[in-house]
Protein backbone atom coordinates (compact mmCIF):
# COMPACT_ATOMS: atom_id res chain seq x y z
CA UNK A 1 0.00 0.00 0.00
CA UNK A 2 1.36 3.43 -0.90
CA UNK A 3 1.18 6.43 1.37
CA UNK A 4 0.72 10.08 0.49
CA UNK A 5 2.46 12.79 2.43
CA UNK A 6 1.45 16.44 2.30
CA UNK A 7 3.84 18.99 3.70
CA UNK A 8 3.08 22.71 3.99
CA UNK A 9 5.97 25.11 3.89
CA UNK A 10 5.31 28.71 4.84
CA UNK A 11 1.89 28.05 6.35
CA UNK A 12 2.63 30.35 9.28
CA UNK A 13 3.57 33.15 6.88
CA UNK A 14 0.36 32.58 4.89
CA UNK A 15 -1.71 32.77 8.07
CA UNK A 16 0.02 36.01 9.05
CA UNK A 17 -0.50 37.48 5.57
CA UNK A 18 -4.19 36.58 5.57
CA UNK A 19 -4.64 38.05 9.05
CA UNK A 20 -3.03 41.35 7.95
CA UNK A 21 -4.82 41.50 4.60
CA UNK A 22 -7.97 43.38 5.75
CA UNK A 23 -5.92 46.08 7.49
CA UNK A 24 -3.62 46.52 4.48
CA UNK A 25 -6.53 46.67 2.06
CA UNK A 26 -8.42 49.14 4.24
CA UNK A 27 -5.38 51.41 4.48
CA UNK A 28 -5.16 51.60 0.68
CA UNK A 29 -8.93 51.90 0.30
CA UNK A 30 -9.02 54.90 2.67
CA UNK A 31 -6.58 56.70 0.39
CA UNK A 32 -8.51 55.77 -2.75
CA UNK A 33 -11.88 56.93 -1.37
CA UNK A 34 -10.44 60.18 0.03
CA UNK A 35 -8.71 60.96 -3.29
CA UNK A 36 -11.92 60.26 -5.23
CA UNK A 37 -13.92 62.59 -2.98
CA UNK A 38 -11.31 65.35 -3.15
CA UNK A 39 -11.09 65.05 -6.95
CA UNK A 40 -14.88 65.28 -7.19
CA UNK A 41 -14.94 68.37 -4.96
CA UNK A 42 -12.19 70.04 -7.02
CA UNK A 43 -14.06 69.30 -10.25
CA UNK A 44 -17.29 70.70 -8.81
CA UNK A 45 -15.53 73.84 -7.57
CA UNK A 46 -14.19 74.41 -11.08
CA UNK A 47 -17.62 73.90 -12.68
CA UNK A 48 -19.68 76.06 -10.31
CA UNK A 49 -20.29 79.67 -11.41
CA UNK A 50 -17.65 82.13 -10.21
CA UNK A 51 -19.98 85.11 -9.73
CA UNK A 52 -20.08 84.94 -5.92
CA UNK A 53 -18.13 81.75 -5.31
CA UNK A 54 -20.68 80.69 -2.68
CA UNK A 55 -21.33 77.25 -4.16
CA UNK A 56 -17.66 76.36 -4.57
CA UNK A 57 -16.68 77.67 -1.13
CA UNK A 58 -19.45 75.61 0.49
CA UNK A 59 -17.99 72.27 -0.61
CA UNK A 60 -16.71 69.98 2.13
CA UNK A 61 -15.03 66.58 1.97
CA UNK A 62 -15.74 64.38 4.96
CA UNK A 63 -14.18 61.00 5.63
CA UNK A 64 -15.48 58.72 8.36
CA UNK A 65 -14.64 55.35 9.84
CA UNK A 66 -17.73 53.09 9.63
CA UNK A 67 -15.89 50.03 10.90
CA UNK A 68 -12.66 48.04 10.86
CA UNK A 69 -13.18 46.75 7.31
CA UNK A 70 -14.75 49.78 5.62
CA UNK A 71 -14.14 53.38 4.68
CA UNK A 72 -16.43 56.21 3.65
CA UNK A 73 -15.80 59.60 2.06
CA UNK A 74 -18.50 62.15 1.28
CA UNK A 75 -18.68 65.36 -0.69
CA UNK A 76 -21.14 67.79 0.89
CA UNK A 77 -22.28 71.18 -0.32
CA UNK A 78 -23.57 73.18 2.64
CA UNK A 79 -24.91 76.06 0.54
CA UNK A 80 -28.69 76.45 0.81
CA UNK A 81 -28.73 77.11 -2.94
CA UNK A 82 -26.82 74.00 -4.03
CA UNK A 83 -29.89 71.83 -4.55
CA UNK A 84 -31.77 74.52 -6.47
CA UNK A 85 -28.71 75.14 -8.64
CA UNK A 86 -28.33 71.47 -9.51
CA UNK A 87 -31.99 70.59 -9.98
CA UNK A 88 -33.27 73.92 -11.27
CA UNK A 89 -36.73 75.29 -10.57
CA UNK A 90 -40.00 76.00 -12.28
CA UNK A 91 -41.03 79.50 -13.28
CA UNK A 92 -41.87 81.60 -10.24
CA UNK A 93 -44.56 84.26 -10.02
CA UNK A 94 -45.42 86.84 -7.41
CA UNK A 95 -48.87 87.12 -5.84
CA UNK A 96 -49.92 89.61 -8.52
CA UNK A 97 -48.59 87.40 -11.32
CA UNK A 98 -45.23 89.01 -12.09
CA UNK A 99 -42.89 86.47 -13.66
CA UNK A 100 -39.62 85.96 -11.77
CA UNK A 101 -38.28 83.32 -14.17
CA UNK A 102 -37.04 79.80 -13.75
CA UNK A 103 -33.69 78.38 -12.78
CA UNK A 104 -32.19 76.00 -15.36
CA UNK A 105 -30.56 72.82 -14.10
CA UNK A 106 -26.87 73.15 -13.29
CA UNK A 107 -26.03 69.43 -13.55
CA UNK A 108 -22.78 69.72 -11.62
CA UNK A 109 -22.99 67.77 -8.35
CA UNK A 110 -24.67 64.48 -9.32
CA UNK A 111 -22.89 63.87 -12.65
CA UNK A 112 -19.53 64.68 -11.07
CA UNK A 113 -20.15 62.30 -8.16
CA UNK A 114 -21.21 59.53 -10.57
CA UNK A 115 -17.98 59.90 -12.57
CA UNK A 116 -15.84 60.05 -9.41
CA UNK A 117 -17.56 56.98 -7.97
CA UNK A 118 -16.91 55.04 -11.18
CA UNK A 119 -13.21 55.99 -11.07
CA UNK A 120 -13.08 55.01 -7.38
CA UNK A 121 -14.62 51.59 -8.10
CA UNK A 122 -12.08 51.02 -10.88
CA UNK A 123 -9.22 51.97 -8.53
CA UNK A 124 -10.53 49.64 -5.81
CA UNK A 125 -10.87 46.84 -8.37
CA UNK A 126 -7.25 47.44 -9.48
CA UNK A 127 -6.13 47.31 -5.84
CA UNK A 128 -7.75 43.92 -5.35
CA UNK A 129 -6.30 42.57 -8.59
CA UNK A 130 -2.79 43.84 -7.70
CA UNK A 131 -2.74 41.69 -4.58
CA UNK A 132 -3.84 38.65 -6.56
CA UNK A 133 -7.58 38.50 -5.96
CA UNK A 134 -9.90 37.72 -8.84
CA UNK A 135 -12.57 40.37 -9.33
CA UNK A 136 -15.57 39.41 -11.41
CA UNK A 137 -18.53 41.48 -12.48
CA UNK A 138 -18.82 45.19 -12.84
CA UNK A 139 -20.72 47.90 -11.00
Amino acid sequence: MSSVTLEWEGLTQLEDDLRDLPADLRENAVTITRDAAEDAAATMAALYPKRTGALASSLLVSQSDPGPYATRAMVINTSPYALVFDLGSQARHTAIGANRGSMPTGNVFVPTVIRARRAMYDALKDLLQRIGLIVSGDV
